[in-house]
């Protein structure tokens, strides 16, 4: 791989592949004696086909793909793992690559032989070894399990101890295969903190995953991957619009009007109120319901206000509804309002609601909110009172 420094008009570029593609060929009951005779030729599998991508300094991008799109080969072909049929990587940097679960070679190593023996394929120190090793153990919580095989783990054992030791160092370039969707959710968080303190360091890397909410958390920029080839590239935010492909409601008995507000400004903790109009073609009992959502690009995306569907109207015509929100709880900052008008469902049901019309900013067509006032160190601010019990 060439390590030379590549500058692009927006910085450092610290890993990049040119025109790369992967073919591998289809092994089949003639293919050992065609390799034999020296007859190369046979069926081939076309993985990754014509892939072009650059990873500036200090970012993530992100790449999205069902399962069988290439992501995995892809990652492979840019860590060095397998050689591209052609095209070109670039690495200015040193890399780390935290691929899927069971990578660990000799199963019946222990714990905390592998944590050695990968720490010295990534040229740690030897001074640094036992302290490495220390923390390798206490973030993966195996305790006593760690000086057991690797072979008695249970996937979530082998999880919490792969990506401990994979991210002990400090690198310059992460490679994440859908490592972060494994383990339960307080091991889940444990990995996203140290991604970013990782990435607040400087680091860079790619995340490949069908997990579109990762991708919204840690990357700006993203690509779609199919059958082996990007067909989109962009803001992470509108490439999870595209990659989730939700279909828009037709505009059925009920819809918001046209001329409603794109945006709407607020007060943080003043009243607030959202006016808009519903059109209803006939008398039929519609459903509202709303939530206000945080899309932070490269950061996360949460909902943080919700309203559960409620009767609203139940006669034709045009009517003006009005969301009233005490005390605004936003902090200052951009939210997206999502709505939606569905026909009632009966308490108790499990049946799906038939949606006539909806508003959200993963069609696209959300809402913006833009909340002013006296900054805050948090998204949503909760009123609170309290009293000293004697």
């Amino acid at each position: 791989m060439n390590n030379t420094q590549e500058k692009m008009p927006h910085g450092l570029i610290v890993l990049s592949c040119t025109g790369i593609s992967k073919v591998f060929p289809i092994c089949d009951v003639g293919a050992s004696w065609r390799v034999l005779f020296g007859k190369t030729k046979g069926k081939m599998f076309t993985a990754l086909n014509n892939i072009s991508l650059s990873v500036p300094k200090g970012k993530f991008v992100g790449i999205l793909g069902r399962n069988g799109a290439g992501k995995s080969t892809l990652l492979r072909t840019l860590g060095g793992v397998y050689t591209p049929t052609s095209g070109k990587v670039k690495v200015n940097g040193q890399l780390s690559g935290l691929f899927e679960m069971g990578g660990f070679g000799n199963r019946y190593i222990t714990g905390r032989e592998f944590a050695k023996r990968t720490l010295e394929l990534q040229g740690a120190k030897r001074s640094q070894l036992d302290k490495l090793i220390a923390e390798i153990q206490d973030f993966s919580e195996l305790e006593e399990s760690f000086d057991q095989q690797v072979y008695t783990y249970s996937t979530g054992m082998a999880a919490r101890l792969y990506f401990a030791t994979a991210t002990a160092l400090q690198h310059d370039i992460y490679l994440v295969d859908e490592i972060l969707s494994v383990g339960d959710e307080h091991f889940q968080a444990k990995c996203w903190q140290r991604l970013r303190e990782r990435f607040t360091q400087g680091a860079s890397g790619i995340l490949v995953t069908h997990d579109w909410s990762a991708i919204l958390k840690l990357c700006e920029e993203a690509h779609i991957l199919e059958h082996g080839t990007i067909v989109q590239s962009g803001r992470s935010d509108k490439i999870v619009q595209m990659y989730l492909k939700l279909p828009f409601p037709e505009r059925g008995i009920a819809r918001f009007c046209s001329t409603n507000p794109e945006r709407y400004v607020l007060q943080s903790g003043k009243d607030a109120e959202l006016i808009f109009d519903v059109e209803l073609d006939k008398n039929v009992p519609i459903d509202f319901g709303y939530s206000i959502e945080l899309l932070q690009i490269g950061i996360g995306w949460e909902i943080l206000l919700i309203q559960n569907p409620t009767p609203l109207i139940n006669s034709k015509g045009t009517h003006q509804v009005c969301i009233k929100i005490g005390k605004l709880p936003l902090a200052p900052g951009r939210f997206f309002l999502n709505m939606f008008l569905a026909t009632p469902r009966e308490p108790g049901s499990s049946s799906a609601y038939k949606v006539y019309d909806s508003l959200t900013w993963t069609l696209g067509n959300g809402i913006e909110l833009i909340v002013e006032g006296k900054k805050r160190s948090s998204a949503l601010v909760i009123p609170m009172t309290w009293q000293a019990v004697n």
